[in-house]
């Protein structure tokens, strides 16, 4: 990727951010979009960046407050960010906590493209209850016979920025597990995932990221941290956003233009058939494909996920 196509725009809120962009290669082309989850940067899309020369996002600024993770005002930031670039209408590629934007976005900001491609994490609807973390661990071990939020406890106690940090390559190699049932045993059971990286157990390097682009995510790290990062999580843990989702008409969850899901065959988390089930009931123009990886499509086959988003942007009106 490279470093000079990068430009920090500070939008309404006053938040500086840190955004990847080029113009398409080709006149006419449309704009891509791409939303990066926890714990990416923009460098995560590089696959795809150098693919289709598009744009994403990577450092930014680092609030403090979870309250400036609320997803309606995170959604403004983008929309923002498209008027700064002039992009009226963009493709939108979203994964993991992108993903959860990018549905936030689809439900406020529809008319600002022209279609959606979801990566693993399908269209995820606003939650209208008070999350509560305990019982979405029984909820989840209830439907799919293991805790999925498991994880979320560390994540959300107020040391685990300092923690990864002490630990990075530990955290490193778990987020980005070699092998993807890996995550059965340390993510979704409560405590494995603080047991994991506080013993900085070393689980292997994946052999789809190289050494090279090993040591750039692990200096990134070390250098920035994820203190502000894991404020997704809190977010939702505090019930930030609810108000606003209490808000929004039904109606709104419709997605009117064409999407695409690329399921991960073997992602635990993001389940591959819930995700469809998900998308089958609200997207009016759904076109589905799968490739055999983990949580991260996007890097374990990125140039298979790439020739299906470029197969089926062939096919999008513009």
């Amino acid at each position: 990727m490279d470093s000079t196509q990068y430009s920090t725009l500070t939008v309404a809120r006053g938040f500086a951010y840190n955004v990847y962009y080029t113009s398409p290669a080709t006149e006419g082309r449309p704009t891509l979009l791409f939303l990066h989850g926890f714990p990416s940067t923009s460098y995560d899309w590089r696959k795809q960046i150098v693919h289709f020369k598009a744009h994403g996002f990577g450092e930014t600024s680092k609030p403090t407050n979870s309250k400036a993770f609320r997803l309606g005002a995170l959604a403004q930031d983008v929309v923002d960010i498209l008027d700064a670039f002039g992009l009226r209408k963009v493709i939108g590629v979203g994964h993991d906590w992108g993903s959860i934007l990018m549905s936030r976005l689809s439900m406020l900001h529809q008319e600002r493209f022209s279609g959606l491609v979801w990566l693993g994490l399908g269209f995820c609807e606003p939650i209208v209850r008070p999350f509560d973390l305990q019982g979405a661990m029984t909820e989840t071990k209830a439907a799919f016979g293991y805790e999925m939020y498991a994880y979320w406890e560390f994540f959300t106690q107020p040391d685990a920025a300092q923690i990864i940090h002490q630990n990075v390559d530990s955290f490193i190699q778990l987020a980005y597990a070699r092998d993807p049932t890996t995550w059965l045993t340390w993510m979704i059971q409560r405590g494995k995932t603080a047991e994991c990286i506080e013993n900085n157990v070393l689980l292997g390097r994946p052999d789809w990221i190289s050494d090279e682009e090993y040591d750039i995510m692990r200096q990134h790290l070390l250098t920035h941290g994820v203190a502000s990062s894991l404020l997704w999580y809190v977010n939702q843990v505090v019930n930030n956003d609810l108000e606003e989702n209490l808000k929004i008409p039904t109606d709104a969850y419709t997605i009117k233009v064409p999407s695409l899901l690329v399921g991960a065959s073997k992602d635990c988390f993001c389940i591959e058939s819930f995700n469809l089930t998900q998308m089958q009931k609200y997207a009016t123009a759904l076109q589905t494909a799968s490739v055999p990886a983990g949580h991260w499509p996007q890097l374990e086959c990125g140039d298979e996920v790439n020739r299906i988003i470029e197969e089926w942007l062939a096919n999008v009106p513009m």
